[in-house]
C-alpha cells in the first residue's frame, strides 16, 4: 500500500476546480465569506492579533501577500500567520465536529497567501481551499478523540498538513514535491489545549492555527525549492500517528477521498465561543424564549452536557473576554441577559457586568451520561432553569445551530458576515466584499484582496 502522504499527494495534484460539484464550490465560497467576516471582527475587537501584526509590520520584507486591513503586502508566510491569527481570535470560525478542528482559520489564510504569491486564479484558489479542508479534516477524524483526550489542539497538529495541501495545489507542486511538503509540514505539527484552561492563555489560542498556517506554506515553499520531508510522515516508526494518538482510524484518512467532500460537513458558528459552549447556549435561549422567565427571579440553572465540553469549558471565575469564550456558565448567563453571545458580547463591559456574573455563579455544570453516550454524533445539552418559587423550565438541543443537520441558511450566513464585517468596514464596503466572494470564480484574486 502507498504511504498516506503519497495518497494525499495524488489527490492534491489531480483535483481541479472543473472536477468539483457546484455544491462543493458554493460551500467553499460560503466558508470564505464567513471567515472573512469573522476575521474583520477579530481585527476590530481582539488584542492578540494586533500584537502579531505589529511585530510582522516591523519586520517588513518582500511584498508577497496581503495582511487584512493593512493594505500592504508582506512575506507570504508572515501574511498567512497574521491572517490566521485574526481569523481565530473570536473563536467564531467554522469547524468540523468529527475532526474536532477549525479548518477555515488555517486553510483560507494560507490559500490567499499562496494565490497572491504564485499569481493563481480564483478557480485555483477555490480548488486549493477544498483540497486543504479535505486533508486537514480527514486527519482529524482519524485521530480524534484520542489526540483530543491527550490534550492536543487538533487544529494545531493537523493544520500544517491541510495548509501544505492547499498551498501545494494552488502553487502547482508536482506529486513528488507535494509528498516532500507534507513530510516537512508534519515535522512542524504542534499545539496543546492548556490554553482552554487559563484566563490569559485563552487570549493567545490563535497562535496554534496561525503557526499551522505558516508551517504549511513554508513547507510548500521549501519543497518547491528542493527540500524533502520524510515520505512516511504518517505511518513511520516515529511518525505523526505514533506520536499524536493512541488510537487511529486509518480507514478515515483516505476513505472516499475525492468522492465525498468533508468541507460540506463543516459547521458555522453563531456565537463567539468554543463550539462546546453552543448547545448549552442554544438550549438556554430556547428555555428563555418559550417561557415567561424573569432573569432577576432565577434561582439556579443546571447545564448537563458531554464530558469533553465540561473538561474544556468549565472556567468558573471569568475575568477576561477570552476566558468567557471557554466558560459554559458565563456564556449561558451572557446569552440570557443579552439575548445573544455574538462577536461584540464577549466584552470587558460584560465581563464586569454584575448581573451577568451573578447569574453565572448560579449555573451548575454537570456531565450527562446521555450526552456522553451520543458524543460526537451529537454535541447536545440539557438546560434546566428554576426560579425562586421553585418553578422549573427545561429544554434540550441535540446539535447547535450551524451543523450540517441543523444548517445555517445563506441569509443567516450573510447576516452574520455583515454584522461582523461592519464592525470594522462600512456597510457599502461589506456589501461589495460579499458580492466579490460569492462570485469569486469569475473574478481575480486581486479583486478580493484589495477589499480586505
Amino acid at each position: 500500500m502507498k504511504e498516506f502522504s503519497s495518497l494525499y499527494a495524488d489527490f492534491t495534484v489531480s483535483t481541479r476546480y472543473d472536477d468539483l460539484e457546484p455544491e462543493v464550490i458554493h460551500q467553499a465560497k460560503k466558508l470564505i465569506l464567513d471567515l472573512i467576516g469573522v476575521s474583520l471582527a477579530g481585527c476590530k475587537l481582539m488584542e492578540f492579533p494586533h500584537v502579531v501584526v505589529n511585530y510582522i509590520e516591523s519586520l517588513g520584507g518582500t511584498p508577497e501577500a496581503t495582511i487584512i486591513q493593512t493594505k500592504r503586502k508582506f512575506p507570504a508566510v508572515n501574511a498567512a500567520f497574521a491572517n490566521a491569527a485574526y481569523a481565530h481570535a473570536l473563536d467564531m470560525d467554522d469547524g468540523h465536529r468529527f475532526a474536532a478542528s477549525h479548518p477555515g482559520t488555517v486553510i483560507i489564510p494560507v490559500a490567499l497567501a499562496a494565490a497572491e504569491l504564485s499569481k493563481a486564479t480564483t478557480k485555483e484558489l477555490i480548488a486549493g481551499i477544498v483540497v486543504g479542508y479535505e486533508v486537514m479534516i480527514r486527519i482529524g477524524m482519524a485521530i480524534t478523540p484520542s489526540s483530543l483526550n491527550r490534550g492536543f489542539h487538533i487544529t494545531g497538529i493537523t493544520g500544517p498538513f491541510g495548509a501544505a495541501a492547499a498551498a501545494a495545489s494552488i502553487m502547482k507542486l508536482s506529486r513528488k514535491e507535494t509528498i516532500g511538503a507534507l513530510g516537512l509540514a508534519g515535522l512542524q505539527a504542534a499545539g496543546i489545549l492548556q490554553i482552554n484552561h487559563d484566563q490569559e492563555g485563552a487570549k493567545v489560542k490563535p497562535i496554534n492555527p496561525a503557526r499551522a498556517a505558516m508551517s504549511g506554506l513554508l513547507s510548500v515553499i521549501l519543497a518547491k525549492n528542493g527540500a524533502k520531508g520524510p515520505s512516511e510522515i504518517f505511518e513511520g516508526e516515529d511518525g505523526f500517528l505514533k506520536a499524536f494518538t493512541d488510537h487511529v482510524k486509518k480507514d478515515l484518512l483516505t476513505k472516499d477521498l475525492g468522492e465525498n467532500f468533508e468541507i460540506c460537513n463543516t459547521y458555522i458558528k453563531f456565537y463567539a465561543a468554543c463550539r462546546h459552549v453552543h448547545a448549552c447556549v442554544d438550549a438556554a435561549l430556547k428555555v428563555l424564549y418559550q417561557n415567561p422567565i424573569e432573569i432577576s427571579e432565577i434561582k439556579q440553572i443546571s447545564a448537563e452536557t458531554y464530558p469533553v465540553a465540561v473538561r474544556l469549558c468549565n472556567i468558573t471565575e471569568v475575568t477576561t473576554p477570552s476566558a468567557g469564550r471557554f466558560s459554559i456558565p458565563f456564556s449561558i448567563a451572557l446569552a440570557l441577559v443579552k439575548k445573544d453571545a455574538g462577536a461584540d458580547k464577549y466584552s470587558e463591559e460584560n465581563i464586569n457586568d454584575n448581573e451577568i456574573q451573578s447569574l453565572s455563579r448560579k449555573v451548575g455544570l454537570y456531565i450527562s451520561a446521555k450526552w456522553g453516550k451520543w458524543y460526537p454524533r451529537k454535541r447536545g445539552a440539557t438546560i434546566r432553569i428554576m426560579d425562586n418559587n421553585g418553578k422549573e423550565w427545561s429544554a434540550e438541543v441535540d446539535l447547535a445551530k450551524g451543523e450540517p443537520e441543523n444548517p445555517a441558511s445563506l441569509e443567516e450566513i450573510n447576516n452574520k458576515f455583515y454584522f461582523n464585517a461592519t464592525s470594522l468596514i462600512s456597510d457599502e464596503e461589506a456589501k461589495r466584499l460579499a458580492g466579490v466572494i460569492l462570485d469569486l470564480e469569475n473574478l481575480k484574486v486581486a479583486d478580493f484582496t484589495d477589499l480586505i
